[in-house]
C-alpha cells in the first residue's frame, strides 16, 4: 500500500498561518468581530442536544494543501470558549467515496489551547458514502487569542492511504486584543476626522 498525500510540515503551518491571518483580517472590523462572538455565544441555545446537530448547520474545518474527496469535516462549539474553562468541540467526519474500507483520526491542540479529552477517532470500518461519523473532543484554553485544532484522517481504500489534514480556528475570549485596540483606535482616528471636516 502507498501513501499518496503526506503535509509537510512547512505546508501545514503556512496554511494555519493563512487561516489566522483570514481571522485577524475579518477582526478588523468591529462589526464582523461581533457577528463571530453572537454566533459562538448563540451556539449552546440553538438546539436542545448539541451533539446531534445536523452537519448542514455546522462548519467546514478547512483543509490543509488540496482539498476535495474521500472525506469531509465539520464542527460547532457548543459555547463561547474562555481562558482556563473545558469547552466542548462537536465534529462529524463526513465520508464521501463508495468504496472505503476504514477512516481513523487524529485530533491535537496547539500551545495555548490543550486537548484534554477525545483526542483519538477509533477506525471505523467500511462506511458507508454519506454516513455522519460523530466525536467530541473537549478543549481547554489557556489564555485569550486565536488558537487552532489540527485534525489529521486517514481514509484507507483498496490500494491506497489518503491522509486529509484540518485546521479549525478557536477563538479565546477576546481574541487578540491588540487588534481591537487597533480597530476601535482606527474607528476613533475616523470619527475624529469627519467631525473637524464639519467645522
Amino acid at each position: 500500500m502507498k501513501t499518496s498525500t503526506r503535509i509537510s510540515r512547512v505546508g501545514g503551518a503556512v496554511a494555519v498561518a493563512g487561516v489566522l491571518l483570514g481571522l485577524c483580517a475579518c477582526g478588523s472590523s468591529s462589526g464582523n468581530a461581533d457577528t463571530t462572538h453572537s454566533k459562538q455565544t448563540s451556539t449552546s441555545k440553538r438546539v436542545t442536544d448539541p451533539a446531534n446537530r445536523p452537519p448542514e448547520d455546522m462548519v467546514a474545518a478547512v483543509s490543509v494543501g488540496k482539498g476535495g474527496p474521500p472525506v469531509g469535516l465539520k464542527f460547532e462549539l457548543r459555547s463561547t470558549p474562555q481562558a482556563g474553562q473545558p469547552v466542548d468541540l462537536d465534529l462529524v467526519v463526513l465520508p464521501d467515496a463508495a468504496s472505503i474500507d476504514r477512516i481513523d483520526g487524529r485530533f491535537d491542540g496547539s500551545e495555548n489551547l490543550a486537548l484534554v479529552e477525545g483526542g483519538d477517532l477509533g477506525a471505523i470500518e467500511k462506511p458507508a458514502q454519506g454516513s455522519v461519523i460523530r466525536h467530541v473532543v473537549r478543549l481547554l484554553p489557556k489564555q485569550d487569542g486565536i488558537s487552532t485544532v489540527t485534525a489529521a484522517v486517514t481514509v484507507t481504500l483498496a490500494n491506497d492511504s489518503i491522509t486529509r489534514t484540518f485546521t479549525i480556528p478557536v477563538v479565546v475570549g477576546e481574541g487578540l486584543p491588540e487588534l481591537t485596540a487597533k480597530s476601535e483606535a482606527s474607528d476613533g482616528d475616523s470619527a475624529a476626522g469627519t467631525s473637524s471636516k464639519s467645522h
